[in-house]
C-alpha cells in the first residue's frame, strides 16, 4: 500500500474538545558557535562566549556577498528549556524543520540521531531523555560542507549552513496520530477521483500506541468548508497493538464539489481528523484539502479541471537577501505577493524541498507549484548515496502530499552526460519509486542542452519532458528558442513538454542601446538590463504560441547568491533574476511578462535607469497590456508607435534635446508612465 503525505499545520494545542496536542515552538534562547570546538562534543563545553541568536538562523550571510570566502564545515547551537512535569505522563517529540545540510543531536548528552539532507524535516521522540520538571539542555552540531554520501553534489547558489528552519516540541498523549512516519504529519489525503460533479477521497489515519497493551480506538473525520462550517462527518474503529503504528482508512465523497482552481479560485476544505481512545478525543491533527483533477496533454499543454491553460512560471531559490535562508512567512508572503503581481501562476521551487509555511501559502493563493529534489549535476555510485537519495525523495513526498498546489515531483536538475551509466537507472528507479509513494502526480526532470541530447533514455523515463533552454544567452540566438522547442519535442515523440528553465542576467546599473548578437558574455563584467529584456522578448513568444509547451518558467524570480560567481556588476551573485536580491526593484523583464500577464491595465517605459544618454536620436519601448499607447517627449506627441509583438511599443528615432528630457506614456484614461533621460552630447573625438 502506498503512503500518501501531507502539509504538517503547526498550530494545534490542547482545546475545549480535550485534544492533547501541543506545540512549543523552539525560537528563542539559543546560543550559536561559528567552527569546531575543542574535544570535539559541545555538550560539556562553555557556551557563556557564544553568540546569543534566535531560530531561524544561517551563518556567514555577509560573506556570501560579494563572494568572499564562506565557511563550510561543523558550527554547533545550544539552548535549554525547561521540559514541564504536566508532560510526564505524556510523549514529547522534537521537531526540526530543516538543517543544512547535517543535523546531528544530542539532549542531555543522549545523541539522538543525525539526519543527513538540508531541506526536509525531520523528528525524534525525546520521552525517555528528558528531565521533566528541571532544565534540559539542546545540543545541534550542523555541518553545512558538501559530501559525497549526501545529495547536492551540485548547484549554482551557495549552501548556507544552519538552523534555517523552526524547531518546536510537540506534546502527545501515549496513542497519538504518529508525527514520526519521515516527519510527515500522519494523515494522508488520496484524491481517487475528481470532477465537477463528484470526489473521492481516501484518508489514511497512521496512529501509535505508545501503551504497554493494545487499545481500541477511533478516527472521527470531520470535513470543513472554507467557512469552518461542518459538512460531513465520518468515523472508523480499529484496535493497535502495543508498539504498532495502524493505518486507518476513512473514504467520503462529495457531490458538486467547489474546485480548487488555481489562482482564479483557491478554494480550500479542511479535514479534521479526531482520534479517539474510550470515546474522548487524545489527538487532534487538521490538514487543507484542494480538490482539482490536472494532466498534460501532449497537444494542448497543462489541463485544470478540465480547462487548457499554460502556466506562467518562474523558478525561484529561498534565499532572501541578507538573511540567507532563514526566512520568514511574512517573506514568503511578500515574495508571493510580487509574483502575483506579476502574473504569474506557477512556481519551480528549485532545486530542493522548500518551506511548509510557502506551501501553505501557495495553497491559499493558487500558485501552481513545481516540487523538486535537490539531485543537481552529479550523482555517485556508492550505496550510501543511493540510499540517501531515496530516503530524500521519501520525505520529499510524503511531507508535502496534501498541498493541492503541488502537480509534479521533479527527479533532478541537469545531470551531465558523464554520469550516464549511474544516473539513467538510478532515475527509472527513483520514477518508480516516487508512483509508489504517489499514483496521482508525473514526475520530471529539468534536463540541460547536454541531458536532453545525450541522456534520452534518462530524460524520456518521466512522465513528462522539460528543458531549460538559455536561447540567446548561453549559445544561439533569442529567436532560437522555438526551433529548439520544436526539435525536443519531436526527439521525444511529441509527448509536450515545458521550458523548465531560460533566461539572461542583468545589472539595474549597466546599460546599452542597439545591442549587437553575440555583444554580451555571460560569464563576463558587462550585463545591461536592456539584453535580458530582448532575450525575454525573442524566448516568450515562441513559447506562448506553441501550446504543446504545457508550462515556461523563467530563470529566475529574484537575483541569489552564488558564492563562485564573479560576473556582470557584483561578485557572488546570479543575477538573472527578474527582481533584484533585496526585492527592491523590478527589471524591465519583469514588466515585460506582467503587461503578457496580467489584465489589469499597465504601461511601463522601458530603459529608464538609462538616464544619462550621449546620443540625440533614441528609440523608446514601452510595455503595456493596453491596446493603444501614446508617447510625449517635453510634451510634445512622439507619433504613432510601432507594436513589434504584442504588448510591446516601439518609437524608433525619438529626438532628445540637450538636458533633461520628460517622457511620459499613457495607455487608457488614466494609465501613464514618466521617467526622465538626460541628453549630453558626446565630445568631439581629438583630431
Amino acid at each position: 500500500m502506498a503512503i500518501f503525505a501531507a502539509s504538517l499545520l503547526l498550530s494545534f494545542a490542547a482545546n475545549s474538545s480535550g485534544a492533547q496536542r501541543t506545540i512549543v515552538p523552539l525560537t528563542e534562547g539559543w546560543r550559536f558557535h561559528l567552527g569546531e570546538i575543542s574535544g570535539g562534543f559541545a555538550g560539556t563545553a562553555d557556551e557563556s562566549g557564544w553568540e546569543q541568536v534566535s531560530i531561524p538562523h544561517t551563518w556567514s550571510n555577509a560573506e556570501a556577498v560579494p563572494g568572499k570566502g564562506f565557511y563550510s564545515g561543523d558550527s554547533w547551537y545550544s539552548k535549554h528549556f525547561i521540559a514541564q512535569a504536566a508532560w510526564l505522563k505524556q510523549r514529547v517529540f522534537l521537531r526540526f524543520e530543516a538543517v543544512s545540510l547535517i543535523g546531528e543531536v544530542f539532549l542531555n548528552g543522549t545523541r539522538l540521531g543525525e539526519h543527513h539532507g538540508g531541506f526536509a524535516a525531520f523528528t525524534y521522540e525525546i520521552t525517555d531523555a528528558l528531565n521533566f520538571g528541571g532544565d534540559n539542555r539542546l545540543v545541534v552540531r550542523v555541518n553545512n560542507k558538501r559530501r559525497p554520501d549526501v545529495s547536492p553534489l551540485g548547484g549554482d547558489f551557495t549552501m548556507y549552513g544552519g538552523i534555517y528552519r523552526p524547531v518546536s516540541l510537540l506534546v502527545t498523549g501515549p496513542v497519538d496520530i504518529t508525527p514520526l512516519d519521515y516527519s510527515s504529519p500522519g494523515v494522508f489525503l488520496k484524491q481517487t477521483a475528481v470532477s465537477a460533479d463528484r470526489a473521492t477521497v481516501e484518508a489514511t489515519t497512521e496512529v501509535n500506541n505508545g501503551r504497554g497493551s493494545s487499545t481500541a480506538v477511533s478516527v472521527r473525520l470531520t470535513l470543513l468548508d472554507s467557512k469552518g462550517h461542518h459538512i460531513q462527518v465520518h468515523t472508523s474503529a480499529a484496535a493497535v497493538s502495543s508498539g504498532e503504528t495502524h493505518p486507518i482508512i476513512t473514504n467520503f465523497t462529495m457531490i458538486r464539489p467547489h474546485l480548487w482552481n488555481g489562482v482564479a479560485d483557491p478554494y480550500l476544505y479542511r479535514v479534521q481528523m479526531d482520534l479517539l481512545e474510550h470515546g474522548r478525543v487524545v489527538d487532534t491533527v487538521t490538514q487543507p484539502l484542494g480538490l482539482r483533477s490536472f494532466r498534460v496533454d501532449p497537444a494542448r499543454g497543462f489541463i485544470l479541471n478540465g480547462v487548457a491553460s499554460q502556466i506562467h512560471g518562474v523558478c525561484l531559490h529561498q534565499e532572501f537577501d541578507s538573511q540567507g535562508w532563514a526566512a520568514t512567512p511574512a517573506d514568503e508572503a511578500e515574495d508571493i505577493r510580487i509574483m502575483r503581481e506579476m502574473g504569474v501562476t506557477g512556481v519551480r521551487l528549485v532545486h530542493y524541498q522548500h518551506s511548509q509555511s510557502f506551501l501553505d501559502s501557495a495553497d491559499r493563493d493558487g500558485l501552481l507549484v513545481w516540487a523538486e529534489l535537490a539531485q543537481i549535476d552529479h550523482v555517485n555510485a556508492t550505496p550510501e548515496y543511493h540510499e540517501n537519495i531515496r530516503r530524500q525523495l521519501v520525505e520529499l513526498i510524503r511531507q508535502n502530499y496534501n498541498h493541492p498546489s503541488i502537480f509534479v515531483w521533479s527527479l533532478y536538475n541537469e545531470l551531465n552526460s558523464p554520469t550516464r551509466a549511474l544516473s539513467t537507472p538510478l532515475i527509472e528507479e527513483l520514477v518508480q519509486l516516487a508512483h509508489q509513494e504517489d499514483p496521482t502526480r508525473p514526475t520530471t526532470g529539468a534536463a540541460s542542452g547536454d541531458t536532453i541530447a545525450n541522456l534520452h533514455e534518462m530524460v524520456a523515463a518521466t512522465d513528462l519532458i522539460s528543458d531549460n533552454n538559455y536561447a540567446g544567452w548561453y549559445g544561439k540566438l533569442p529567436s532560437a528558442m522555438g526551433p529548439e522547442i520544436d526539435k525536443w519535442n519531436a526527439a521525444y515523440n511529441h509527448r509536450g513538454l515545458s521550458i523548465s528553465e531560460y533566461g539572461a542576467g542583468a545589472s539595474i546599473h549597466q546599460h546599452k542601446q542597439n545591442i549587437a548578437p553575440g555583444e554580451i558574455r555571460p560569464g563576463g563584467r558587462f550585463h545591461p538590463e536592456e539584453w535580458q529584456a530582448s532575450v525575454h522578448e525573442g524566448n516568450y513568444p515562441a513559447i506562448a504560441s506553441r501550446p504543446e509547451v504545457w508550462g515556461s518558467f523563467a530563470w529566475v524570480m529574484f537575483d541569489f547568491a552564488s558564492i563562485g560567481r564573479h560576473e556582470g556588476d557584483m561578485d557572488g551573485v546570479n543575477d538573472k533574476g527578474l527582481v533584484t536580491r533585496d526585492r527592491k526593484t523590478r527589471k524591465d523583464a519583469y514588466f515585460y511578462y506582467q503587461a503578457n500577464w496580467t489584465t489589469k491595465p499597465m504601461v511601463y517605459i522601458t530603459s529608464r535607469r538609462d538616464d544619462v544618454r550621449s546620443q540625440a536620436l533614441t528609440d523608446v519601448k514601452v510595455y503595456s497590456n493596453r491596446p493603444t499607447v501614446s508617447l510625449t517627449v517635453n510634451g510634445k506627441d512622439a507619433g504613432a508607435a510601432i507594436q513589434v509583438q504584442p504588448h510591446v511599443f516601439v518609437w524608433k528615432g525619438v529626438q532628445l534635446s540637450t538636458g533633461e528630457n520628460r517622457i511620459r506614456v499613457k495607455a487608457g484614461d488614466g494609465i501613464m508612465d514618466m521617467c526622465s533621460w538626460t541628453y549630453t552630447p558626446s565630445a568631439p573625438a581629438a583630431s
